[in-house]
């Protein structure tokens, strides 16, 4: 049977990382602060704080990424309905360049980080996110640890690319967790994750290994057109509404020991 020593290793070393365990008293940041060092393109550490109000990208001035993509389009001297595929410069995501890392810590408020490119790594290991979070076509271009983060309301990463691994371990998401179509370029981490809601996992796309060994779905969870390519561990899962497992696709294998499938409709 196949193991993923590397995934849990990877995760211990990030939690050890982020906390050593000692109580400390909690200062009060605004999240305005923290979004001018994002603006200024300044590391942003933290730990054990708390985060008062929205982090709101969107209200702060951010370099954006240009990306080359294809569209269909007539063809100069072309036949009259014909089509060619033109690449077209077309304005991308938001960059940013600073490693972002609030760990341990609670946010006051909502997160709303949707259409950005990450250069560097993104740590929220340990901290509990109050209101919803927005992560959607989000580009991590280095790892993603979301360890043992509690999302209190709904959260969103459909369509993010995750090209460095991404760990989701010991999560609690207490509202609706939408990763449609994401895409996992490396490890990804769903291990004793807690999903309160519905997931949607629709169209998503894991490219190595992908761990959801004791996870917990308490609602329905969709896994429609989900492509595995790699190792995929469901081992102690628990499903307690309806998973559509058969219309996910598995390449390599899929191993499922003492699983609870619950409605695989």
């Amino acid at each position: 049977m196949k193991t993923i020593p590397t995934l849990i290793m990877a995760a211990i070393l990030l939690i050890m990382s982020v906390s050593d365990g000692a109580p400390h008293p909690r200062e009060v940041v605004q999240a305005s602060e923290i979004l001018a060092k994002i603006e200024m393109g300044e590391p942003v550490s933290y730990d054990n704080l708390i985060v008062e109000g929205d982090l709101n990208l969107s209200k702060i001035g951010l370099d954006i990424v240009p990306e080359l993509r294809t569209s269909l389009g007539a063809g100069l001297g072309t036949p009259t309905g014909s089509e060619i595929e033109s690449p077209k410069l077309v304005e991308g995501a938001k960059l940013i360049e600073s490693p972002i890392s609030i760990t341990n810590s609670e946010i006051r408020g909502n997160v709303y980080f949707e259409n950005i490119t990450f250069r560097n790594s993104v740590n929220f290991a340990g901290t509990n996110i109050g209101g919803n979070a927005s992560f959607a076509e989000a580009k991590f271009e280095n790892h993603a640890a979301f360890l043992y983060t509690r999302f209190g309301g709904n959260a969103s990463f459909k369509a993010a690319r995750f090209n460095g691994s991404a760990y989701f371990s010991g999560d609690q998401f207490r509202g609706r967790a939408d990763f449609e179509e994401a895409q996992f370029g490396n490890l990804a981490g769903f291990s004793y994750a807690k999903f309160g809601e519905d997931a949607d996992f629709k169209g998503a796309k894991f490219r190595d290994e992908a761990c959801f060994g004791g996870a917990q779905f308490s609602d329905d969870a969709d896994f429609e057109g989900t492509e595995f390519s790699g190792y995929a561990y469901f081992g102690r899962a628990q499903f307690n509404g309806r998973s559509h497992l058969k219309e996910a696709r598995f390449t390599d294998i899929a191993n499922f020991y003492n699983a609870h499938l619950g409605d695989r409709t």
